[in-house]
């Protein structure tokens, strides 16, 4: 199975990995041929006509990438990649809508090492060509696992040694800084809106929040997100 890319800085920043599959490109990307010849890439040029089938407000710049895709794509799979670990991250999504939210937040991920990005089958923006835009190829490097149950997802990697840290703004929540991560730490962000379940809150080991030193109450998920994960690596490195 392969996953759609688009862009030239996409492909750019990705052209020298082993994720690449093919490229298409309009008539006027030729330029970019010596380089996928260097790099050992197959391509087609292709003509206008081809890309009317995607959404113009990707601004595909006429270049769709294919990438493979990662072949740790469910929680059994991702439990054997990661229990003998020593150190590892992962992330669980907790109801994200908005693609462009979702799509930055797999690019940090890829940028902190995250060791998987656990998400759910409903009530959750899926993978699509805006989320693989945002995440400018990031996608094709990060282990992807949709469930149907969040909870029984943590049960299971807290029974191979993970912490779970919930990023909350409940009076119980704690500095985020002030907080010694264990080095299997999970951590739970949630909707834009609601923010983390109730039952996942409760789950948690730990309760964590960013101080609001302005007249702001929350920042903005992706933003969050990658200041936790930030700190996380900080204190794990």
């Amino acid at each position: 199975m392969s996953q759609q890319l688009f862009g030239r800085k996409v492909l750019l920043e990705n052209i020298n990995s082993d994720s690449i599959i093919n490229v298409d490109l309009a008539k006027q990307n030729r330029d970019l041929i010596p380089l996928l010849k260097k790099a050992r890439i197959n391509f087609n040029i292709r003509d206008d006509n081809f890309f009317k089938k995607y959404n113009q407000h990707l601004n595909h710049q006429g270049i769709v990438i294919y990438v493979k895709s990662n072949s740790v794509n469910d929680i059994t799979s991702l439990i054997d990649y990661v229990k003998d670990k020593p150190q590892s991250i992962i992330l669980v999504v907790d109801g994200i809508q908005d693609p462009q939210n979702f799509g930055s937040i797999l690019r940090t991920c890829e940028a902190m090492q995250v060791d998987g990005i656990i998400y759910k089958k409903d009530h959750q923006v899926q993978i699509n060509d805006f989320v693989s835009k945002t995440s400018m190829g990031a996608i094709s490097l990060l282990n992807m696992v949709k469930v149907v149950n969040l909870s029984q997802a943590l049960d299971q990697l807290k029974s191979v040694g993970y912490w779970v840290y919930a990023s909350v703004l409940s009076n119980e929540a704690v500095n985020y800084q002030n907080v010694k991560y264990d080095a299997k730490s999970i951590i739970v962000v949630g909707n834009e809106e609601k923010g983390v379940s109730a039952l996942l809150t409760k789950q948690a080991d730990f309760q964590i929040k960013i101080p609001m030193y302005g007249k702001v109450q929350s920042l903005n998920v992706a933003v969050a997100t990658g200041i936790i994960l930030a700190e996380i690596k900080r204190q794990t490195n």
